[in-house]
């Protein structure tokens, strides 16, 4: 099989992957947050509600299997990395507007049904959490020092063997483990491996520290069990960020060391085993979404036996372009829970928000232009 097939085959399971995301999303998602619009947590079990969710499946299904199969021909028909990156966002961008259907019509029956409008509405903050959330909401910044220590042992042992590195550096591989790709020796080729870990590891800590200082959102209905739900859901987040950016490091060493001659482990069981890990991080992200849900609001620390209707403040005015992105000049906040799905968002009403949305888009931007040179 080529290299192109395989190429192909790869990018077939990851536009799956993001087809099967697209359907299992607003699982995740809070109940009381239904495609991304506000409703009271009783109406979670709404038939008209879970009618929009299964018209929401099907047409992802009708739109985004025959996508995903024309896709991945592009990608096989026109193989470069430029055609990858679009055809990514072109499927992204395909079931986005299956999810503004659905967002429409939860907003219509929202407005039909008269919900918030009626209700008292409380808006539940732990000032304690607020001035404490560092120390609680993850676990000890310190286990970054395992992986900062994988990258300074692949820094020493590359400048100590690189009296003895011969004159170009292999530095690809096909998918049968075959060198196909060198570079003129240099303190640059060197390094180049553990400049990458670097930059990872930066990503990494960013991503965790953002855990830390994003706004806590918890229920005015039972605001002890939301935030001990809210601790977890961070904490678990945390764990998993570091035991990703660890594992992966290890092997970008493993990589290097065998460019470097160090190690005898064949190509083929590394990049096996990163497909596997790889497999295994993206299944386990989605069985922790599942699990915890947003913001830990599937976790059943002790039932709600009071009956009380939700009163939670609805600030849908402030969610735009579909309840994606977060908008309120008078929310000092820069990172936020995410309206639909699991994660994080930032506040674009502030300028360092504003940045943090904008510059994944010139990265992605700048990738491409380097990729068609």
């Amino acid at each position: 099989m080529s290299e192109d097939m395989i190429t192909a085959l790869m990018n077939f399971f990851i536009f799956s992957f993001i087809l099967l995301l697209q359907t299992l999303t607003p699982k995740m998602t809070r109940k009381e947050i239904f495609f991304g619009v506000r409703i009271p947590a009783e109406e979670a079990n709404n038939n008209e509600l879970k009618n929009i969710y299964r018209n929401f499946v099907k047409d992802s299904l009708i739109f985004g299997i025959p996508s995903v199969l024309l896709l991945t021909y592009l990608t096989y028909r026109f193989f470069n990395p430029s055609v990858i990156i679009l055809t990514t966002f072109g499927l992204i961008g395909i079931l986005f507007l299956v999810y503004l259907k659905s967002n429409k019509k939860v907003k219509n029956l929202k407005e039909e049904k008269g919900w918030g409008k009626t209700k008292e509405q409380v808006l539940a903050v732990d000032t304690k959490f607020s001035r404490e959330k560092s120390k609680v909401g993850t676990i000890s910044p310190w286990w970054f020092l395992i992986s900062a220590g994988i990258i300074i042992l692949n820094i020493v042992v590359g400048f100590a063997v690189y009296p003895k590195l011969p004159s170009r550096i292999p530095t690809h591989w096909d998918l049968q483990g075959n060198v196909n790709g060198y570079m003129n020796k240099s303190y640059l080729t060197a390094m180049l491996m553990p400049i990458t870990q670097i930059i990872l590891f930066g990503v990494m800590f960013l991503s965790f520290k953002i855990i830390g200082w994003s706004k806590q959102e918890i229920s005015a209905k039972n605001p002890e069990e939301s935030l001990k739900a809210n601790i977890l859901f961070r904490k678990t987040w945390s764990i998993y960020l570091v035991v990703m950016v660890t594992v992966l490091n290890i092997f970008f060493d493993a990589i290097n060391f065998y460019s470097y001659g160090l190690i005898n482990i064949s190509m083929n069981v590394i990049t096996s085993s990163l497909l596997i890990f790889t497999g295994l991080t993206l299944v386990s992200a989605i069985w922790i979404s599942l699990k915890v849900g947003q913001g830990g609001s599937r976790l059943k620390l002790k039932e709600d036996k009071n009956g009380e209707a939700s009163k939670d403040r609805d600030d849908d005015r402030y969610w735009k372009l579909g309840n994606t992105i977060y908008y309120n000049p008078d929310d000092p906040s820069i990172f936020i829970e995410k309206r639909f799905g699991v994660g994080w968002t930032v506040n674009a009403a502030r300028p360092l928000g504003m940045i943090f949305l904008i510059l994944p888009i010139i990265i992605i931007a700048i990738t491409m232009l380097i990729a068609s040179k």
